[in-house]
C-alpha cells in the first residue's frame, strides 16, 4: 500500500500502524503465507523525526529484521520497551500489544515475519524450550523480548533477497516467498528453540498443571464435547505438550486412547441394553458414518457390533 494514506493495516487486521502522512514517504507490503504465517515488508523514508502508533494481536511470535533505519519501541500498556537499529534482528513474544514507536529521520527498511502459536504447537513438542514459550501464551497478557542481536550472515543473505525481488506475485512468486519466509524461520528458531531432547525429571507439574490434567480426564470422561488435544489444551489453559506428557505420566494413558475408550465402552453398552440399532449408535457416540464406528469398534473389541446385539431379545 501507497502511505499517503494514515493506517497500514496487516495480519488479516489484527494489527495497526499509525503514522503522521505528511511526514512518510513509501511502501509496506503484507502477504499472508499460510495460516500461521504473515510477511510484511517495508520500505519508506521519514521526511522527520516521526511517532508511530500501532496495535497488534499476534498470539506468537514477531520477528523483525531491521536492515535500515533506527527505532525506539516502547509499550503503552507495559514497561516493555527496546531500541534497534540496521542489521538487527529482534524477537519478541506478543499475545496483545498496543506501542508507541520514535523513528529517527531517514530510510527504513525492514522485513517482519508474524508467527502465529499455532504453528508452534505443531513443531516438535519434545523441545523444553517451546514448550515455556506456549506456556507463556496461554497467560492473559503477555510480552517478552526473546532475542535482539546482530543479523548473521547468512540470514542477511535471505532479507536482501526477499528485499531486492518483487517476485511475489502469481503462484511461482508465491513458492519462492514462502520457501524463503520458511528458510528464515528454520534459522532463527533453530537457535531460538535449540533442539535439545527433552529429560523427563525436567518437566514439571505443579498443582494448578494437575489440576488441569484432572479436568481434562473430566472432560473426556463426559463425551459432551469435542475432545481433540488443540480442544482440551484452550479448556484446561494447559499447551498440548503437557497435556499429552501429562496424561501418560499420571494416567498412564493419551487422551485420543481414553477418548476412544469412552467412546467404545459407551456403544458397547448401548448396543447390549437399549433398543438403539447400530447407526444410531454411532450417531449417538459422535461417528458421521456407520462404517466408520463398526470398523473402530471392531478392531478395538475384536468383534463386530451385530454380535453384540444378538444378546438381546430383540435386535434389528
Amino acid at each position: 500500500m501507497s502511505l499517503a494514506e494514515l493506517n497500514f493495516k496487516y495480519n488479516d487486521n489484527k494489527g495497526e500502524m499509525i503514522f503522521p502522512k505528511e511526514k512518510v514517504e513509501g511502501k509496506i507490503i503484507d502477504k499472508k503465507i499460510n495460516d500461521s504465517i504473515y510477511f510484511i515488508k517495508a520500505n519508506i523514508v521519514l521526511k522527520d523525526d516521526i511517532i508511530v502508533l500501532s496495535k497488534t494481536k499476534v498470539d506468537g511470535i514477531m520477528l523483525d529484521f531491521n536492515l535500515i533505519g533506527d527505532v525506539d519501541y516502547k509499550s503503552k500498556i507495559s514497561n516493555h520497551g527496546f531500541t534497534t537499529s540496521s542489521n538487527k534482528t529482534d524477537i519478541e513474544l506478543i499475545k496483545e500489544e498496543s506501542t508507541e514507536s520514535k523513528a529517527k529521520k531517514g530510510e527504513i527498511n525492514k522485513i517482519t515475519l508474524v508467527v502465529k502459536k499455532d504453528f508452534l504447537s505443531q513443531l516438535s513438542t519434545e523441545n523444553p524450550q517451546i514448550d515455556k514459550v506456549l506456556n507463556f501464551l496461554e497467560k492473559p497478557y503477555c510480552h517478552k523480548l526473546l532475542v535482539s542481536k546482530t543479523t548473521d550472515y547468512q540470514v542477511n543473505k535471505i532479507l536482501n533477497q526477499l528485499y531486492s525481488s518483487n517476485m511475489y506475485e502469481g503462484s511461482l512468486g508465491e513458492i519462492y516467498l514462502q520457501s524463503k519466509v520458511l528458510e528464515l524461520i528454520y534459522l532463527e528458531f533453530h537457535h531460538l528453540f535449540k533442539d535439545e531432547k527433552v529429560s523427563k525429571k525436567s518437566v514439571k507439574f505443579d498443582e494448578e498443571d494437575i489440576q488441569a490434567l484432572k479436568k481434562a480426564k473430566k472432560i473426556i470422561m463426559s463425551l459432551d464435547c469435542d475432545c481433540t488435544i488443540s480442544t482440551l489444551s484452550k479448556k484446561v489453559a494447559l499447551n498440548e505438550f503437557k497435556l499429552k506428557y501429562g496424561f501418560k505420566k499420571y494416567f498412564n494413558t493419551s487422551p485420543g486412547n481414553l477418548f476412544l475408550e469412552q467412546r467404545m465402552l459407551k456403544a458397547k453398552k448401548l448396543l447390549e441394553n437399549s433398543e438403539y440399532n447400530i447407526n444410531e449408535v454411532s450417531k449417538i457416540i459422535g461417528y458421521k458414518h456407520q462404517q466408520s464406528f463398526s470398523s473402530a469398534f471392531t478392531k478395538y473389541f475384536g468383534f463386530k457390533p451385530k454380535e453384540i446385539m444378538k444378546t438381546r431379545k430383540y435386535y434389528f
